[in-house]
């Protein structure tokens, strides 16, 4: 498989976008790959984010085995936990298949809000739970 800087390069060098298209397959990762890959980066056990995140166990562990599909609120709030920045967290929330945020929506707004000011999650969700 490409990787995505070699991908990217290949489009840009196309002269016919729509054959290359035809030709190439292209995939997204699976969200519980990307959220496992998350948390060994920043060194969070499974474990302590779902405690965390306030998640129910079972639900918990198969999101991030992948037989449960993460809602978009527990992305939102995995972002925060972790610290994300906007397009980091806009590119889980699309690798989940979730609207990424859009800040004219307030609650999106406040989320914006929230990941620019790096403010930690039990202030975070106070922040929400006002809205």
């Amino acid at each position: 498989m490409k990787s995505t800087e070699e991908l990217l390069h290949q489009i840009r060098e196309q002269k016919n976008g729509l054959s290359f298209l035809e030709r190439h397959e292209f995939s997204c990762p699976p969200v519980s790959l990307y959220l496992n890959d998350l948390l060994a980066e920043h060194r969070m056990e499974t474990k302590d984010a779902i405690r965390s995140l306030g998640l129910e166990r079972t639900y918990g562990y198969q999101m991030f085995n992948g037989t449960r599909k993460p809602t978009r609120t527990v992305l939102i709030r995995l972002a925060v936990l972790l610290g994300l920045g906007l397009d980091e967290t806009n590119r889980l929330l699309k690798i989940g298949r979730k609207e990424i945020l859009y800040p004219r929506i307030r609650e999106d707004a406040a989320v914006i809000y929230a990941i620019e000011n790096k403010l930690p999650l039990s202030r975070f969700d106070e922040l929400m739970e006002r809205l």
